[in-house]
C-alpha cells in the first residue's frame, strides 16, 4: 500500500477498476474521516454522518463510469447526501446544536476565559443552526476543509464567481445572526 500512497486519486481509481484492492483501500483511507467531518457539520449527528460516509463510499464502489476527480466527486456526494438527509428529517432547527462541544480545545488560563469561550461556542452553534444545510456546507468547505474557491467551485460544479458571491452572502447572514453587523 505504501507505493500506492504516491499515486493520484485518479490513478488509484483506474488501478482499482483493474482489480487492485489496495488502490481502493488507499482512496478510502484518504477520505473517510473527511467525509464524516463534512457530513457532521451539516447534520449535527455523528451516527448520521457515519452512515452518510458509508452510503457515499458504497456509491463510489458501485460507480461504473469513470470518476475523473475523485476528491470532488466524494465531497459533492457527501454534501448532497447530508443536505438531503438534513432536509428530510427537519433538522435545520437542531443541527449543529453541539458545535461548541466539537470545537478544538483551547488552553484557557482562567474559569472566566473558559466561560467566555463556551458562550461564544454556544452562540456560534445557535447561529449556524439557523442557516440552511446548503449554507453550512459552503462554510464547511471553505473554513473547516480549507478548500480554495476553485476547489469549492469544482466540488459544487459552479463558477468560481458564484461560489465567492454565495460565500460572501452566507458570511453576511452569519454575522447578522451573531449580531456583528
Amino acid at each position: 500500500m505504501i507505493a500506492s500512497l504516491s499515486l493520484t486519486d485518479e490513478q488509484l481509481w483506474l488501478k482499482w477498476q483493474q482489480g487492485d484492492r489496495t488502490a481502493l483501500e488507499t482512496i478510502l483511507v484518504r477520505y473517510e474521516d473527511r467525509l464524516v467531518r463534512i457530513a457532521y457539520r451539516i447534520t449535527g449527528c455523528r451516527h448520521e454522518s457515519e452512515d452518510i460516509r458509508h452510503t457515499v463510499l458504497v456509491r463510489f464502489l458501485q460507480s461504473t463510469r469513470e470518476v475523473r476527480h475523485v476528491e470532488a466527486w466524494l465531497t459533492r456526494c457527501t454534501l448532497n447526501e447530508a443536505i438531503n438527509r438534513a432536509r428530510q428529517k427537519g433538522r435545520e432547527s437542531r443541527a449543529l446544536a453541539t458545535l461548541g462541544q466539537s470545537s478544538p480545545v483551547l488552553d484557557v488560563s482562567s474559569p472566566l476565559q473558559q466561560l467566555q469561550y463556551d458562550e461564544v461556542g454556544d452562540k456560534l452553534g445557535s447561529a449556524l443552526a439557523q442557516l440552511t444545510p446548503d449554507d453550512r456546507a459552503l462554510l464547511t468547505l471553505r473554513f473547516d476543509e480549507d478548500l480554495t474557491f476553485r476547489q469549492i467551485a469544482d466540488v459544487l460544479e459552479k463558477p468560481q464567481s458564484t461560489v465567492k458571491s454565495q460565500l460572501t452572502s452566507v458570511i453576511s447572514r452569519l454575522r447578522a445572526l451573531l449580531g456583528m453587523e
